[in-house]
């Protein structure tokens, strides 16, 4: 994806945020969006045809009915203004950006977790209480990893944070204090 198709994603994001706050829609039209990715995601040759301009408009139409029926004005428009625009290469971009708005707005924090074992729910849950409070979140989502490499501990990587807590961290930083 070029700079330009990343810099309209973020743009056509912040401007839907803007309209469903306005609105009063957030809620619904985020949760609506994320439906509207997992299909493209499953799909990601019907963007491919949304795309292609040998496929006639009434074409587009049809293969988009099943999406279309039942959705939002919001999604509709949505798609409409994607297909007027020639975004549907973008379209999963677009939604993941505002996924990042919402979240930046809600205080949601997305961290990767990697251990040394399999943690457990209370465990998880004790370290997202102490992680949302260290990193002012109201909400942290962790995508857990095992990797035993690590010999012990773990370590939470976010965006804006890393918190190495591992055994082979503090093995290789002793290591690193003996040999100097």
């Amino acid at each position: 994806m070029t700079l330009d198709d990343m810099s309209a994603s973020k743009k056509y994001a912040k401007a839907m945020f803007e309209v469903l706050s306005d609105s009063n829609e957030l809620e619904s039209g985020y949760a609506d969006l994320l439906e509207l990715r997992k299909i493209f995601a499953a799909n990601p040759r019907l963007i491919e045809i949304l795309d292609d301009i040998r496929v006639s408009d009434d074409e587009k139409k049809s293969l988009l009915a099943p999406i279309t029926q039942n959705a939002s004005d919001f999604i509709n428009n949505f798609l409409k203004v994607v297909a007027s625009y020639r975004r549907f290469p973008q379209v999963l971009s677009i939604i993941d950006q505002f996924q990042k708005v919402y979240e930046d707005d809600k205080k949601i924090v997305r961290a990767q977790v990697v251990s040394a074992t399999p943690l457990d729910d209370d465990q998880l849950d004790r370290l997202a209480t102490a992680f949302e409070k260290r990193v002012g979140a109201v909400k942290a989502i962790f995508d857990t990893k095992v990797d035993k490499s690590l010999i012990g501990g773990i370590v939470i990587r976010s965006s804006d944070v890393i918190i190495d807590g591992s055994v082979q961290t503090r093995i290789n930083k002793v290591k690193e204090l003996l040999l100097n």
